[in-house]
């Protein structure tokens, strides 16, 4: 839900290699769940998808929260 600079900003700073979605307007926490309606914030949560479009992680709360968590899993996506 960060801006797009944000996130290339924190995409930077991780030295990351892959995109990152930037969901202001929400439509995408609210189709893939994720989306507190009363408060209109996103429940912490990452999602690993390959260049095909299938979700290969889904990591909630602390493991959400810092990108170490998912860097093995993008590692293995790259690779296929």
């Amino acid at each position: 839900m960060d801006s797009a600079s944000r996130n290339k900003a924190f995409a930077a700073q991780l030295g990351l290699k892959f995109p990152l979605l930037s969901d202001e307007q929400k439509t995408v926490s609210q189709a893939y769940g994720v989306l507190y309606p009363l408060i209109r914030i996103a429940k912490r949560t990452t999602f690993v998808i390959d260049k095909q479009g299938v979700v290969r992680e889904i990591q909630t709360g602390g493991e959400a929260a810092d990108p170490n968590h998912a860097l093995p899993v993008c590692g293995l996506v790259n690779q296929k």
